[in-house]
């Protein structure tokens, strides 16, 4: 998606959307108020400004390019109260030129209209992930969305 429509989709959401966090109980609950269970899941990156903000909500700097365990990124990993470690990122650690974004598009049942999109996560990046992060990165989005009932149809990247 592009970014006007992204910005968008957080607005409109009335919810705070932190770096790398999946919106999973969001997600149940947009489900249920369009009374759908299923959908296909897309993962794709976006070119963005590279700069460092910091996030009031979170006490976290966010604009570095996340950190991945098991291609799952690490939340609020640039948290810090000492100037000295945040010149050291700043000196050290790429800031992100890509912001990846999973979105989960809903599957109307035949009585209803089509859901918009939901924004499931969204967090900045490097290009260096590799295919084994990605299939792991989808394995947890499944079995997390499974927890809550929610049936996966397909992933796209």
């Amino acid at each position: 998606p592009h970014m006007v429509t992204l910005n968008r989709l957080i607005s409109n959401s009335n919810h705070n959307i932190n770096e790398g966090e999946f919106q999973f109980d969001r997600l149940k609950q947009y489900l249920n108020s369009n009374d759908v269970q299923f959908g296909f899941v897309s993962e794709d990156c976006t070119g963005v400004i590279r700069k460092i903000k910091y996030d009031a909500n979170t006490n976290s700097f966010i604009g570095f390019s996340t950190p991945l365990d098991n291609g799952i990124p690490l939340l609020q990993f640039y948290q810090t109260d000492s100037f000295e470690k945040l010149k050291t990122w700043f000196s050290t650690i790429k800031k992100a030129p890509l912001l990846n974004i999973h979105m989960f598009q809903p599957l109307p049942s035949s009585h209803t209209s089509l859901p918009s999109p939901f924004l499931l996560s969204a967090y900045g990046v490097e290009n260096t992930y590799t295919a084994n992060d990605i299939l792991r990165r989808w394995l947890f989005i499944y079995e997390c969305c499974i927890k809550k009932q929610i049936r996966i149809i397909g992933f796209s990247s």
